[in-house]
């Protein structure tokens, strides 16, 4: 195979998926030959099924026999399993990578999802709320936000503060080109095309630099950041920031999504707490590694991370701020569907070992570690437990593990005040909701 080695690569998708077309992208870029499965969706294949149980959709790419799941997850695996195959897809300066993986997720997460609520809109509310989240697709977004022009065959990133050279071969229009309803493609494009050497790199990494977290103390995801900088024995100066009247410092350092946390490391920030996560891990060889060195258990830990985000607490907070019963008992059924599977995803990842990275504590951990004083909490207050040791034994000893780590202790907030900070909020809503009702 065409770069491959003698690797078996197969891809399972469906043509018309610009999720699959990422992938086919990354392939093609590296030079990595593959057998192309084309599925059709409404009678699943017993090897889709089977090779991702969880999600049951495509893409998967299925290497040596081992299934990886979900395309931003497949596009780094495919960059280091294939590391000596072809370009690039990232950087390789961690800052590089971070800012790469931001705008990937930034795609995903705002583009797409609000591109979908546009096309599958109901009513001309819906669809002009779309295209507002939209805010006029990647090249006004990309541009406008994240690069601006010194006029000198460089531009400065606002996210990554930091040159920008462009090659012969990459110039603006990357960033510019026009929007399309595959855009989810453009990860593909824009990694595969934006050689490392784009980043410029100041200085090496040391233990020593300076590191500001700039969050908020009830935020599960800040606690996700000091878990990991907790774990990987990193000080650090604590910002708290208050989200009522944003700082300057949080405005300049991440004006896409202006929220925390934000890491800020020698003046450059970080922006999202998964990403941010990874890159503590990769910029500071100190301390215990949170990602596994094995490409293919590294893609896991990344799949498993992103369900943490995407199938339990997304569900999880619709059940809190639920208006209905419907819409609260449909949560809480999510919520508990995400807790059987992630039971089983222990069993699996653990391999008999305390924690989801085995005998220490990894990504997944933290991941799903950083909730447990807000899901402590859940239950003191609806007593209903939700790691519950007669259905989920595993996630139960797996809480309390955790929770005992001096790691852990330094980094989540005491239940109690969690618990007291909810009602506060909880107040707030209800007499909103009771005066609204009224005018």
């Amino acid at each position: 195979m065409a770069g491959g080695g003698s690797d078996e690569v197969k891809l399972l998708g469906m043509w018309a998926s610009p999720f699959v077309l990422r992938v086919q992208l990354a392939l093609s870029l590296k030079g990595v030959g593959y057998e192309y499965v084309e599925e059709d969706l409404k009678s699943k294949s017993e090897l889709l099924l089977k090779s991702n149980p969880v999600l049951q959709k495509v893409p998967v790419l299925i290497h040596d026999g081992k299934p990886v799941c979900e395309s931003s997850v497949i596009l780094q695996y495919i960059d280091e399993a294939f590391a000596g195959v072809g370009p690039s897809l990232l950087p390789e300066e961690p800052h590089g990578r971070a800012v790469a993986r931001f705008w990937a997720a930034y795609i995903d997460g705002t583009l797409v999802k609000a591109s979908s609520q546009a096309s599958m809109a109901k009513t001309e509310e819906e669809k002009a709320e779309g295209k507002k989240q939209d805010g006029g697709g990647p090249g006004h977004v990309l541009h406008d936000s994240s690069v601006s022009s010194s006029g000198t065959g460089q531009s400065i990133c606002v996210l990554c503060r930091r040159s920008i050279r462009h090659p012969p071969h990459v110039g603006l229009r990357l960033y510019v080109r026009p929007w399309s309803p595959t855009g989810g493609s453009m990860i593909g494009s824009l990694a595969g095309h934006i050689p490392a050497s784009i980043f410029s790199s100041d200085k090496e990494l040391n233990i020593n630099d300076d590191l500001k977290l700039l969050g908020a103390w009830a935020s599960p995801f800040v606690t996700r950041v000091k878990l990991a900088l907790s774990f990987k024995g990193l000080s650090f100066e604590d910002v708290e920031e208050d989200l009522s009247n944003k700082s300057e410092l949080l405005l300049s350092s991440n004006p896409v999504h202006k929220k925390v946390p934000v890491l800020v490391h020698n003046g450059k920030p970080i922006c999202e707490s998964v990403i941010i996560v990874q890159y503590i891990d990769e910029a500071f060889l100190v301390g215990p590694s949170l990602l596994p060195s094995d490409p293919y258990e590294r893609a896991i830990a990344h799949f498993w991370a992103a369900y943490i985000d995407d199938k339990l607490v997304t569900p999880w907070v619709q059940s809190l701020r639920a208006k209905t019963e419907e819409e609260k008992s449909e949560g809480v059924k999510q919520t508990f569907a995400a807790v059987e599977t992630l039971e089983g995803a222990l069993r699996e990842c653990s391999k008999g070992e305390g924690y989801f990275g085995g005998e220490t504590v990894g990504l997944v951990d933290i991941s799903l570690g950083s909730l447990l004083s807000w899901l402590i909490a859940t239950e003191v207050m609806s007593g209903t437990k939700i790691f519950d040791p007669v259905k989920t034994p595993l996630l139960a000893a797996w809480m309390g593990r955790f929770s005992e780590l001096d790691a852990a202790k330094a980094a989540l907030p005491e239940v109690d005040r969690v618990v007291e900070f909810a009602k506060k909020r909880q107040a707030q809503a209800d007499a909103a909701a009771a005066a609204s009702e009224t005018k």
